[in-house]
């Protein structure tokens, strides 16, 4: 993952989730919604989202050993998958932050938990987070975890 794009990446995930909550799940696929904050509401109308497309676990707190490999998590079926998330319903988001290397996302709560959702994959894409329907000014904002460990990310141009 180049440091360039990560840093714009970190930049963009704090703007779209930090003060957040946790208010809904949409059912096509795991994808988390979240809602607006005092820190994004001037620039975001859509709906926030984190799609996980990969593999996660929800922490009760900091202290965890980090999975290296899909064999380390939990092999949720669908309900479980959900269940697990609901955990988080409601609780704000005081913190995100990107692995060094891989493109891991750490989402940390007020609450003390951290949700980690796996970064890696060779093939397909691990994870999301964007704002989508969102009508302010056309503007597009969107960090993806890439196959090979790479970040894409859709931000307007003046952040």
């Amino acid at each position: 993952m180049e440091q360039k794009l990560k840093k714009l990446a970190d930049k963009v995930l704090k703007f779209l989730c930090i003060g957040s909550k946790l208010e809904g799940i949409n059912f096509y696929g795991l994808k988390i919604l979240l809602s607006e904050s005092e820190g994004n509401r001037d620039r975001i109308d859509g709906q926030i989202y984190i799609n996980i497309e990969g593999k996660f676990k929800v922490f009760d707190n900091e202290k965890f050993v980090l999975p290296r490999v899909e064999e380390d998590f939990p092999d949720y079926n669908w309900t479980e998958a959900y269940a697990e998330i609901c955990k988080l319903r409601l609780k704000e988001i005081v913190d995100v932050r990107l692995g060094k290397e891989v493109p891991n996302l750490f989402v940390y709560f007020d609450s003390g938990e951290v949700l980690f959702i796996f970064g890696h994959h060779d093939k397909y894409e691990s994870w999301q987070v964007g704002a989508w329907y969102n009508k302010y000014n056309n503007e597009s904002w969107e960090v993806i975890a890439c196959p090979g460990d790479n970040i894409c990310i859709g931000a307007p141009e003046d952040f």
